[in-house]
């Protein structure tokens, strides 16, 4: 008898692998007045003066971050947070990378004083490794900033701050990364840094 409620649970396991992977989300799109409900990456058939076109709507890896001039794409699963009161600020945190978007007003900072003042925050005395960082970007050419590494406890973060300058806006964008055990960025990490190198205007 002992055996039955393990047969039992292998034969209803079957049926609820399907629950063990999150559903797709569901779109509303809207043709001609006449709304169409379906999932991302499915295919739905609509009417446009009578003719039935086939419709797909599909979800893409990236949420689209717009504040004044300064646009770029950072990875959807980033939860949003935002400082309304002067200086704005902006938090996109992923499971080890974040990104995040500060006003820059006067009197404007450099990124070496946005370095300093992170570390200062962080390090409570032990030395920081600086270097020079250069974001690549697809759109707005080199950006130039500054790198620090700070050992915090058990566990070593990255940050690469950068100055965007764009006419009487200025913003500084701070990258920050829990390396891996071996000194290296995550996988998240260079996701994100790819996708704004390719995606950053100002």
């Amino acid at each position: 008898m002992r055996a039955v409620p393990t047969i039992l649970a292998a034969l209803l396991a079957a049926p609820c692998l399907a629950a063990s992977t999150e559903p797709p989300t569901q779109v509303r799109v809207t043709v001609d007045g006449k709304a169409y409900v379906g999932n991302t990456g499915t295919t739905i058939e609509v009417d446009v003066g009578g003719r039935k076109l086939p419709l797909r709507v599909e979800e893409l890896p990236w949420r689209h971050f717009e504040a004044g001039r300064l646009r770029f794409d950072y990875p959807r699963h980033f939860p949003w947070e935002h400082d309304p009161e002067p200086p704005r600020s902006w938090t996109l945190d992923g499971n080890n990378a974040v990104l995040m978007v500060f006003e820059n007003v006067a009197p404007r900072r450099s990124a070496e004083a946005q370095a300093e003042a992170i570390e200062e925050l962080l390090l409570r005395g032990a030395a920081p490794r600086r270097a020079k960082a250069v974001l690549a970007t697809a759109k707005a050419g080199p950006l130039s900033g500054v790198a620090t590494t700070i050992k915090v406890v058990n566990y070593t973060m990255s940050n690469e701050i950068f100055v965007i300058d764009s006419g009487k806006s200025s913003w500084l964008l701070v990258l920050q990364d829990a390396l891996t055990d071996a000194g290296e960025h995550t996988a998240e990490y260079l996701e994100m840094r790819a996708r704004l190198s390719a995606t950053l205007e100002f």
